[in-house]
């Protein structure tokens, strides 16, 4: 969707309570995920590159106009060495020092044009959280959005497509489409790849970290 960024339209769809009816996500995978989308969308936007051999580049680390995307240029760029996809994110996921300012830079606009809601609550009547929810017309209109662009009139533009990716990396795509729908989806993504040979190799190489961000969660999790 116009103005928001692929992590903040994660974001939004993934912190919906609808979906999370009786376990709440849990808070450090969903970051993570979050913290992915913005390097698979600095991908997409030719920010950052990602070599053969796994490792991210960054290419341009000017000013985005956004803090959230500019942290993450700036922990890149600042890396001693140049570090694979996977140990990023198995960073990010694992220390809560860059991952939470990340999530706190995308989640600040959001709360500021009112489509996600803050409330201050006490687990156990003692320790302090705050509870984001994300507005029910913002969460309709970014899935309307994905059927228009992938099942009704595609082909979609490649950030729907992220979009797509990710949900179905993170076990989201049934909470918002049906059955038929996901296969649908799934059907897109690979007629699309087939179809645009020459201009789908940035998708396929955010899609190779999109699926580090799902081997790293799983493989860390379980430990």
């Amino acid at each position: 969707m116009s103005g928001l960024t692929l992590s903040q339209q994660y974001m939004l769809l993934a912190s919906d309570p609808a979906v999370h009816k009786l376990v709440p996500p849990v808070k450090q995978v969903m970051q993570t995920y979050v913290c992915g989308a913005g390097i698979a969308g600095l991908l997409l936007e030719g920010r950052l590159r990602l070599h053969e051999n796994g490792k991210l580049e960054v290419v341009n680390a000017t000013p985005t106009g956004s803090a959230g995307a500019d942290l993450l240029l700036a922990q890149c760029s600042a890396a001693a060495k140049p570090k694979t996809v996977r140990k990023w994110i198995h960073d990010l996921y694992a220390h809560r020092r860059f991952r939470v300012p990340f999530c706190d830079a995308e989640m600040a606009p959001l709360v500021a044009d009112g489509l996600m809601s803050e409330e201050r609550r006490k687990v156990l009547f003692v320790f302090p959280r705050t509870v984001q929810t994300p507005d029910p017309a913002a969460v309709h209109r970014i899935v309307q959005h994905i059927r228009s662009g992938m099942l009704a009139q595609p082909p979609a533009d490649d950030a729907t497509v992220l979009l797509v990716m990710l949900l179905d990396a993170s076990k989201l795509l049934k909470a918002y489409f049906s059955p038929y729908e996901q296969q649908e989806l799934r059907d897109r993504l690979k007629a699309l790849q087939e179809r645009q040979v020459n201009n789908w190799s940035i998708v396929r190489q955010v899609r190779r970290a999109i699926d580090e961000i799902h081997v790293v969660i799983v493989t860390t999790a379980g430990m």
